[in-house]
């Protein structure tokens, strides 16, 4: 039996390709996934404080979405 060694290592070479792109996709799926439950964490925080602790902080109750998204972009 002859095995034709450029082709394997062609195939090799896309599987690994496409192993590595699949791992990119999950990473950047993952990081998204996490920054979306830092966001709704942060507004739950954020929601969850009297005015008057909203008022010590310098915002007020309808600044909390702008005010979550700009801690969020820091």
């Amino acid at each position: 039996m002859v095995a034709d060694t450029q082709t394997a290592g062609t195939d090799r070479g896309h599987a690994i390709a496409l192993s590595i792109s699949l791992l990119a996709w999950v990473g950047s799926t993952a990081s998204s996934a996490l920054k979306t439950l830092q966001m709704a964490r942060m507004l739950s925080t954020l929601s969850n404080m009297s005015d008057y602790q909203l008022a010590e902080i310098g915002i007020s109750r309808s600044d909390i979405p702008e005010y979550a998204a700009k801690l969020m972009a820091d």
